[in-house]
């Protein structure tokens, strides 16, 4: 039904009655000037008049074509019971609508009612070749539109099925960062615990709490503002802190113009959790982890450098950066990630992603 109110609405409605006018005008003129040829002198009005009723008729055989075609769209029929269909009701809908159009002509002429059988007749014997073939035109028509309508439908729906399967495929990858930042975050209490540092422990579940909280306040959330982003990693940097007591030195600056921009949820913190790891794996003090965040042109840009080891054997999990890069690629048609080894044993990653949306 919502379908059919679809199609058949409005603009239809005005394009079907004003084509038949405009064909019913055309013809007038056109039979109007034949007249004048010869020592007739007709009024144009009344020459309208005359032959409205064969042109006004044809917007209601216009909607009911349409309305046959749309009855036999996507039908599992066969092609040759299609046929079939359409030129039984086509025998049916010129032969009544031969009928009325002889009706209002003699109301709108000085035809009498006597005469009815002798045009009728002559009509289906003599003149029944145009109606037909303006029948096949405005049907082969209809065929089109449907089949055009039909193309676009599927065009939308593929589309909705591809974005809704993004969206299930980026909510999964959400579902695996959390349990992997639980974990880390987890073990870094259980770490305090067994180091009974229990007041440094209380203190990290209060901020695993209000990151929890937070998990749960965005879950549903595609974005989130930077400064709710950047919120969250200072908290999970204040008990990695806790954890690796001296061995980070973490620096965060953002430029004003970026704390209220939309960023896809849970993008910046894995980056930030890698650097973590392996910056926890050295044995020196004070390693260096630095997370800049600026405007570069049209791209928010994120810097983030941070220590490594000469011979980094780090084996912690991959699932942080490899979910990253899969949310970019499913999020964006253009972005950067890329990993560059930097002097005095830094290493540096830069993520650059377009403002004002994804364009994928």
């Amino acid at each position: 039904m919502a379908q059919t109110n679809h199609f058949f609405n409005r603009y239809f409605w005005f394009a079907n009655t004003f084509f038949w006018l405009a064909v019913h005008a055309l013809y007038t003129h056109i039979k109007f000037l034949a007249f004048e040829q010869t020592d007739q002198n007709p009024n144009w009005t009344e020459l309208w008049i005359s032959i409205s009723p064969w042109f006004v008729l044809w917007i209601g055989v216009t909607a009911i074509i349409f309305k046959l075609v749309q009855r036999t769209n996507r039908s599992p029929k066969p092609v040759a019971f299609k046929v079939l269909f359409h030129l039984a009701w086509m025998t049916v809908i010129l032969i009544v609508y031969w009928a009325i159009a002889h009706l209002l002509v003699i109301a709108v002429s000085e035809r009498t009612i006597d005469q009815f059988s002798y045009w009728f007749t002559r009509t289906i014997t003599q003149n029944a070749q145009l109606d037909i073939f303006m029948y096949l035109g405005v049907l082969g028509a209809a065929m089109a539109l449907r089949f055009y309508h039909n193309a676009v439908e599927e065009s939308i729906e593929l589309k909705r099925l591809h974005h809704a399967l993004i969206q299930e495929q980026l909510k999964t990858l959400r579902s695996q960062l959390n349990p992997h930042f639980l974990f880390n975050a987890l073990n870094t209490i259980a770490s305090l615990v067994r180091l009974k540092r229990e007041k440094d422990a209380v203190t990290a579940l209060s901020e695993l709490s209000v990151m929890l909280r937070k998990i749960l306040e965005t879950k549903n959330h595609d974005d989130i503002k930077v400064k709710d982003e950047i919120a969250f990693i200072k908290s999970y940097l204040a008990i990695q802190k806790m954890r690796f007591a001296d061995k980070l030195d973490t620096h965060i600056h953002v430029q004003p113009e970026c704390l209220d921009l939309a960023i896809p949820n849970m993008l910046l913190h894995p980056l930030v959790e890698n650097a973590v790891q392996h910056g926890s794996q050295l044995e020196s003090s004070r390693n260096l982890l630095n997370l800049d965040i600026s405007i570069d042109k049209n791209e928010l840009k994120v810097v983030l450098t941070n220590k490594v080891a000469k011979n980094d054997q780090h084996n912690g999990f991959g699932i942080g950066l490899s979910n990253t890069r899969e949310r970019l690629a499913k999020l964006y048609g253009h972005f950067r990630l890329e990993l560059h080894p930097l002097d005095n044993d830094l290493f540096e990653t830069l993520l650059a992603i377009p403002i004002g949306g994804q364009d994928a």
